[in-house]
């Protein structure tokens, strides 16, 4: 059954010197489903920061410096899966996030931008994650997403052992990797979008994702292939 999903976006607060913008983005689903995330844009990309599966989740930033950036957020809400009191972001995650629960009434209202809707059309269970195909603004895309932090046999611990950020960050690496060692046609065809827990690949190619995803399960089975992807990565300079 196909499902409607609304984003929205608050106002962006920019960083002293225009480096970053922070923002909440929310989606909610007429499955019933719901996510408030905060996160950082640059002029290269940008990352997820915490997030609540709760629709318009009001946060209020303050950036102490260019690549410092506190974050608050209601401290009725669970606390974050994060479970820390910092966070990166930023270009080899040099910016330092800082999490503080505080009373609702001490963040100010948030003003929501609708920014479209989309009409999920299919959902397709994988070896490993998901291949979405939606329909937005009349256009058909599809994108892969998965997350590997919950999986039964999830390598974040094992990424994190080796200085790496250990979720959707360093899988973007790894996928960049495993793209340039076994499919470099496809590069060029796909987005990777990370978040902090998991990794979104979007195209209007499906065969392109579905190439993504067979390497992604190929490298959960070939720990020689995972580290041949995170060299090349680190060798690019696109691993976290």
């Amino acid at each position: 059954m196909a499902w409607r999903t609304i984003i929205e976006y608050s106002e962006a607060v920019r960083s002293p010197n225009g480096l970053h913008a922070a923002s909440i983005v929310s989606r909610t689903t007429s499955a019933k489903m719901a996510i408030s995330q905060a996160s950082v844009e640059h002029s290269q990309g940008g990352c997820g920061l915490v997030a609540f599966h709760v629709p318009r989740v009001a946060m209020a930033f303050s950036w102490r410096s260019d690549e410092e950036l506190v974050v608050r957020y209601p401290e009725e809400l669970p606390k974050p899966r994060i479970d820390a009191t910092n966070d990166t972001f930023g270009l080899g995650g040099k910016g330092r996030v800082i999490y503080e629960p505080v009373p609702r009434l001490e963040i100010p209202p948030v003003r929501w931008a609708r920014a479209g809707s989309l009409t999920v059309v299919a959902e397709k269970k994988l070896e490993r994650g998901v291949l979405l195909t939606f329909d937005a603004d009349g256009r058909r895309e599809h994108a892969f997403s998965y997350y590997d932090t919950a999986e039964v046999d999830s390598s974040s611990k094992a990424l994190r052992a080796r200085k790496l950020q250990g979720g959707g960050p360093s899988w973007a690496g790894i996928v960049h990797g495993l793209l340039a060692l076994r499919a470099p046609e496809v590069m060029g065809k796909v987005e990777l979008d990370p978040e902090g827990d998991g990794l979104t690949v979007r195209s209007p190619n499906r065969a392109a994702l579905l190439r993504v995803a067979k390497l992604v399960a190929l490298a959960k089975k070939d720990e020689a292939l995972l580290l041949a992807a995170i060299d090349r990565a680190m060798a690019d300079g696109e691993m976290e």
